[in-house]
């Protein structure tokens, strides 16, 4: 039987739906309900209180592995969404695609939590 480097694949999937399920949630809530509210004197302080809190490195940390595992997640599901719906004789380019779109996508979250704070 060939080697496969499937099993690796499918634990960042994993990993990304656990984490994803688990904190996109209070992501959105925080960033998209409760931080717009009220005042804009009241959104600014808050949204000022955000980027302090992600100052921090370890809560930088984890938003970070959040968005990584996420896009990984995703990657995952869309190649094999594709594969299912006839395309599986393009394994290799969907592969390629797919991941190095997730790794674009954590290029850009890295530059972003690079800039706060």
């Amino acid at each position: 039987m060939a080697r496969s480097n499937e099993a690796f694949w499918w634990s960042l999937f994993s990993a990304g739906g656990v984490l994803a399920a688990m904190f996109l949630p209070a992501f959105v809530l925080v960033t998209g309900f409760i931080l717009p509210t009220g005042d804009s004197t009241a959104a600014l302080e808050r949204y000022e209180r955000l980027v302090q809190i992600l100052g921090w490195w370890p809560v930088r940390l984890s938003v970070f592995l959040v968005i990584f595992l996420s896009f990984f997640h995703c990657a995952h599901r869309v190649r094999h969404t594709l594969m299912d719906v006839g395309l599986r004789r393009l394994h290799t380019p969907l592969l390629i695609l797919c991941y190095s779109m997730a790794f674009v996508g954590t290029g850009m979250a890295v530059w972003v939590l690079s800039r706060i704070g």
